[in-house]
């Protein structure tokens, strides 16, 4: 998730959490008729990193305790370092208490590398309690904070392009671009990258070359799209 989407999801809307949801998100997107093949092989080297934290119908110190947990694993790597907070009450935070974080790494050549995740009860269980049931059932904040920042580290070790929760989404817009080669650099291939690999062959019959970079132990894909375009108009 980029750090725009993430200010979708907890800008100005609301925001829910499982079991009981509450939350509101408004897309809206522009036209686009048709993609251009790329050559994104150079993940380049971390020169910033971004984040922001939010909370719902939870103490605010939840967020102050992962964002201090995560700077302590991250700051001895980076310096430039910023993590916002997004404090929500009332009708704002949804009907469910929960807490999370998300951590975006930028780096020289454009590439944006992020890893995000959300503590909140189960869809199954009792969320009728106060506060203090929360910090019971719940992983603790300071846990968070520190397992997403290594979580972070572990996807920028993997020298993709793209962080692993992305590839899928690369390989299918690689898939749809006009008949012309890309060429694409991702960390180990992830379960659902090898579905979408499968499912772009069978619908689309788009066919990968896959080269493992011993190098870097990372993993550089070649294909030639399909020459799809999108032929919808805009509504005046």
């Amino acid at each position: 998730m980029s750090s725009v989407s993430f200010k979708a999801l907890f800008g100005k809307e609301s925001c829910g959490l499982p079991p009981n949801g509450g939350g509101q998100v408004i897309l809206s997107l522009s036209i686009v008729q048709s993609l251009t093949a790329v050559n994104w092989i150079d993940e380049g080297f971390v020169k910033r990193i971004r984040g922001d934290t939010f909370s719902n119908k939870v103490s605010d110190q939840f967020e102050n305790s992962m964002i201090t947990a995560a700077r302590g694993v991250i700051n001895k790597l980076v310096c430039d370092v910023s993590i916002s907070t997004d404090h929500r009450t009332g009708p704002l935070a949804g009907n469910s208490p929960g807490y999370g974080i998300l951590l975006v790494a930028e780096t020289t050549s454009g590439c944006y590398i992020s890893v995000d995740t959300v503590a909140s009860h189960g869809r199954n269980e009792d969320t009728s309690g106060l506060v203090d049931d929360v910090k019971k059932d719940l992983m603790p904040p300071e846990d968070i904070g520190k397992g997403i920042a290594n979580a972070l580290l572990e996807e920028i070790g993997q020298s993709g392009v793209v962080d692993s929760t992305y590839q899928g989404l690369l390989f299918l817009l690689c898939a749809l671009c006009p008949q012309d080669v890309s060429k694409v650099r991702v960390g180990k291939l992830s379960q659902d990258g090898v579905k979408t690999l499968r499912n772009i062959r069978d619908l689309l019959d788009v066919k990968f070359i896959i080269k493992p970079d011993p190098d870097t132990q990372s993993v550089i894909l070649k294909c030639v799209g399909c020459g799809m375009r999108n032929l919808s108009r805009k509504i005046s």
